[in-house]
């Protein structure tokens, strides 16, 4: 039987890697984008805004809230939801360090033979 190796990972980067896969559908970037940019939206609204139905907007709704990026309440007879902003601060904040980290000076050629020609 298979068991689960996250435990053998560091807890910031196994967080980081459930922050990819909330970006990793262009849904979900759309929702996150609407809730910053106005503020609590009830779910009708946030169904509208996209191309899917209504349960699959709500997978992607669960998969935030449940991620964290996201919290919502309930006022009858709508759910409506709220950005998260604590937790896509800190998101924003681990994006720009990576990016930092990419945008460094190129290191020299390697002359050797033993370099990978990526030509093609």
């Amino acid at each position: 039987m298979a068991y689960s190796k996250a435990s053998l990972f560091d807890q910031v980067l196994f967080k980081q890697s459930f922050w990819s896969k909330a970006l990793s559908h262009p849904a979900r970037i759309i929702i996150l984008t609407y809730l910053l940019e106005n503020g609590v939206t009830p779910f009708y609204v946030i169904a509208k805004k996209l191309p899917l139905a209504n349960t699959t907007v709500s997978q992607h709704l669960r998969f935030l809230r449940q991620n964290g990026f996201i919290e919502s309440f309930e006022k009858y007879p709508h759910t409506y939801y709220k950005i998260n902003r604590e937790v896509c601060k800190d998101l924003a904040e681990r994006i720009k360090s990576l990016h930092t980290s990419f945008v460094i000076e190129e290191p020299q050629e390697n002359t050797s033979n033993h370099q990978p020609d990526f030509q093609g």
